[in-house]
């Protein structure tokens, strides 16, 4: 598999259900952190911690991508609730989406120059 481009993630990536292995019918949120690497956020059940939150770089992305069996839900207005209710990611996601700009972005709302 090769990795969709730019077009198919957008700036906030793309929700899919995983499935094979040990998270069948998980949902994961996959989306570009940085140039070339890749953030992988999967969903938890009630009751257990969050999972762990894997950066990758484009290889090894395409490798897990491929071993999650992922099936990508359609963008749409439900796809975006869902994303907001069991991930709540996107809305801290701006145009600089990587974990960097962020973090940068919270500590402009912290200290008040948002």
């Amino acid at each position: 598999m090769v990795l969709p481009t730019a077009d198919f993630w957008g700036h906030n990536g793309r929700v899919g259900v995983i499935t094979q292995g040990d998270w069948t019918n998980r949902l994961i949120l996959v989306y570009p952190d940085t140039a070339k690497t890749w953030a992988f956020v999967a969903s938890s059940s009630h009751g257990e911690g969050d999972l762990d939150f894997y950066p990758l770089n484009d290889q090894a992305a395409d490798e897990v991508i491929t071993e999650l069996g992922i099936v990508w839900l359609a963008r749409s207005a439900e796809e975006e609730r869902l994303e907001d209710r069991v991930f709540g990611l996107r809305e801290h996601l701006s145009d600089d989406n990587s974990i960097r700009g962020m973090l940068r972005e919270g500590l402009k709302k912290l200290f008040g120059r948002a």
